[in-house]
């Protein structure tokens, strides 16, 4: 999988600075200044001098062919030279090209061995950010998780020296990457935490790029959305105003490729000439950079732009044929799939060809679901078990100190006694017995000074002995540590995989239910409420129409959540399969519920042996409409069926107490009812969920809403257009609810005319 040079390019200016923290200051050199050095260097000998001029090209040119073969000069002089630093620095500069140019495989290799040499400086700064940059290299190649370990080494190395900036960087990058694969929320997520470090540490080229890489992921989340369309565009005009103002060329050319998109979207919209005139002045102010500096990172951007301006000036041919040329070429980057699809699609619908847009729907759920991706959480423990060891250790030397300092002091004593020993000896002979006894006393002395001595050496031991143990309990810390971290990242990846799964498998479900405009296409004035407990759900609404018939159904499966969905998906699955089998001719729901119920028994005892401890199955409605004789079929296995008449009178169709599952009487028949359908007839059907709701009511107790209060509802709103009877019963849920939980998934479905 290939992630976009969009995504991953790092400004020019962002790696100067990076790897220039160096023991070489940065030279800013002028235009004339870089053609005169230009000039020179073919007859300069290969020495330090010449080098630094290659390196100083390097890091001032804008043309990014020169970038590249200046930084190539400065490598290969650097290895003959033996200067690792400037070896070190280049190799940096290497990879982002490579990077930014989307040649994936072959920036790691520059990457490592930038790694290895700031490594063995003891440079964690220098090494994180190669690091960092290998991992964009990984995640390019479509090797994420390998690419997001290296991200998450990197910021191990910037949060231990707190560097907040270049800890953005990262969450920027992680939050880019799941921009490209399309999972935005935790895009979002991350892009907000690198906002708040920029902005802490007043950064205000990362805060650019943050405001940049926000405003793109809210354009590909929602992009017929109106609200979310205004907040991307004042996301990407602020990230504008801060990049023109630390003149970062690179991002000022994304961002007017991302508002020209945005205002072709608002004009198609809104019909408004402003914005048409907004869209020209961000598309020539982003071509002219593109000239300037000879970038072409984003060229699809403005091709896309210009096609979408002249699908709109009416020259469908055209714009297809640019866009089908882009649209076939191998590895094209996720985003600017996207935005092709996206233009395509608008081609499709100006041009009315129905066939075109349903083959792009096709393509676009293949590519859903082949996406696949992990994530790891961000989050760091601390230990204190090792400052604890240190205060003890610190208690031991003072000690010893206070120790030492009376040995000292004894000898102090000692040395002023031999002083009066002479000094009695030369004055009288007399003084001999007084000397005597003072050696005495000296000996004393002595042997408690040995002692004291002697404890000293076994504290000093016993300290030693001390210090070897915390040294062993620090290394152990370290090494539980890192596991850890280990786990962490383990659990963290597998967590991200279950919300992935489950964001996959809604989407799944969702597609095999029907859309809104087919419902819409069979039944002249309906509505459908699908609200499920969790992401993925167990109810299913199945609506289709055959020879002039037209089927409905309302399902509550075993449980909610995944295996609920899985079940709601094979009862679709074997309804479609069923109506495009039985004679339609003699069909009625009865026989319908039947075929469903032996499909679901075979389903579920193949390959079992012992059946008595399957449980699963569903509760079902089903009904066919018959418009051309005013009569419907209904059938239920414990799902009823509700008819108002236009008198606001509800008559109730009782279901059989028979499930479709595997049960003692699966052999049972189930009751078909045919009934006429007068003038002005309102048929509702639905599931468990919404009478089963809980709801606080008086005195704190929890009661059930029930069949009688949705009944009488009903009764009260059944003259309502269907937009309104839905939001009627969706706050008569919210309103009964209250503080507590929704308890099951919820669907209701009400025919007004068939």
């Amino acid at each position: 999988m290939t992630i976009g040079k969009i995504t991953i390019a790092v400004a020019l200016a962002v790696v100067m600075a990076l790897c220039h923290v160096t023991a070489n200051a940065q030279r800013v050199l002028s235009k004339h200044e870089m053609d005169s050095i230009t000039a020179l260097l073919p007859n300069m000998p290969e020495n330090d001098e010449k080098l630094k001029n290659y390196y100083d090209l390097s890091r001032n040119h804008v043309v990014m062919d020169s970038i590249i073969k200046y930084s190539l000069s400065a490598y290969y002089l650097a290895k003959r030279l033996n200067d690792i630093n400037t070896v070190a620095s280049s190799c940096v500069v290497i990879g982002w090209y490579y990077n930014t140019n989307g040649n994936f495989a072959l920036a790691p290799k520059y990457f490592k061995e930038a790694d290895e040499i700031y490594g063995g400086l003891n440079r964690p700064v220098n090494q994180a950010m190669a690091m960092s940059g290998c991992g964009d290299s990984y995640i390019g190649l479509g090797r994420f998780e390998q690419g997001i370990n290296c991200k998450l080494q990197a910021l191990d190395l910037f949060e231990a020296d707190r560097d907040l900036a270049n800890t953005a960087q990262i969450y920027r990058t992680i939050g880019q990457s799941c921009t490209q694969i399309q999972q935005y929320k935790p895009a979002l997520e991350y892009l907000d935490k690198a906002l708040t470090n920029d902005l802490e540490v007043h950064n205000a080229r990362g805060t650019g790029r943050d405001y940049y890489y926000i405003g793109l992921t809210l354009q590909l989340s929602a992009p017929d959305n109106a609200v979310t369309q205004h907040l991307a565009k004042q996301y990407l005009l602020q990230a504008l105003k801060i990049q023109e103002e630390i003149n970062d060329l690179i991002f000022i050319v994304k961002t007017c490729g991302l508002l020209t998109l945005l205002y072709n979207d608002l004009y198609i919209t809104t019909s408004n000439w402003d914005y048409s005139d907004s869209c020209f002045v961000y598309y020539n102010k982003g071509r002219r950079i593109i000239d300037q500096t000879g970038y072409n990172g984003d060229n699809d951007i403005y091709l896309i732009a210009h096609a979408e301006h002249t699908i709109i000036s009416g020259n469908y041919i055209s714009a297809m044929q640019m866009l089908l040329e882009k649209i076939e070429k191998p590895s094209q980057p996720l985003v600017t799939l996207n935005l092709l699809n996206k233009a395509l699609q608008l081609c499709f619908q100006y041009n009315q060809n129905y066939q075109g847009l349903f083959e792009l729907s096709q393509r676009l759920e293949k590519d859903r679901k082949r996406i696949y991706i992990s994530e790891f959480e961000l989050g760091f423990s601390r230990y204190n078990k090792r400052k604890e060891l240190g205060d003890q250790l610190h208690g031991m030397i003072d000690n010893a100190a206070a120790r030492t300092k009376f040995f000292e002091s004894e000898k102090g004593q000692l040395a002023i006694a031999r002083l009066v020993f002479i000094y009695i000896l030369t004055c009288a002979t007399a003084i001999i017995i007084l000397f005597l006894y003072q050696m005495v006393k000296n000996r004393q002395y002595n042997k408690l000074l040995q002692h004291q001595t002697d404890e000293i050496q076994a504290a000093n031991e016993e300290l030693n002995a001390l210090v070897a143990e915390a040294q062993s309990q620090s290394d152990l810390i370290t090494e539980q540590t890192m596991e850890m971290k280990r786990q962490r990242n383990k659990l963290a990846s597998i967590n991200l995989r279950i919300v992935i799964n489950l964001d996959i498998a809604s989407r799944f479900q969702a597609s095999l239910m029907p859309s809104h405009d087919t419902i819409q296409k069979i039944f002249k004035d309906c509505f459908v409420l699908w609200r499920p407990l969790e992401e993925v759900s167990g109810d299913f609404y199945w609506v289709t129409e055959a020879d002039g018939l037209k089927f409905v159904a309302v399902a509550d499966c075993t449980g909610h959540g995944i295996p609920g969905a899985s079940l709601s998906m094979l009862g679709i699955s074997f309804l479609n399969s069923i109506v495009a089998r039985i004679d339609l001719h003699n069909v009625n729901a009865a026989e319908l519920l039947t075929k469903l119920r032996d499909s679901i028994v075979e389903s579920l005892t193949r390959g079992t042996v012992n059946n008595e401890d399957i449980h699963d199955g569903m509760d079902i409605a089903v009904c066919i409409f018959d418009p051309k004789n005013s009569k419907l079929s209904y059938a239920g296995a414990y799902r009823p069926l509700w008819i108002v008449n236009n008198h606001g009178q509800l008559t109730e169709y009782k279901p059989d107490k028979i499930p479709v599952a595997v049960d003692k009487d699966r052999d049972t028949n189930f009751t078909n009812n045919d009934i006429p359908l007068q003038q002005g007839d309102r048929v509702y059907m639905f599931t468990d969920g919404i009478t089963d709701q809980f709801g606080e009511r008086e005195n704190g107790k929890l009661s059930k809403l029930k069949p009688k209060r949705l009944r009488e509802l009903i009764c009260n709103i059944y003259n309502l257009a269907p937009e309104r009877q839905m939001s009627e019963i969706v706050s008569f849920i919210d309103q009964w609810r209250g503080n507590c939980e929704q308890t099951d998934d919820i669907t209701v479905i009400g025919v007004m005319e068939a």
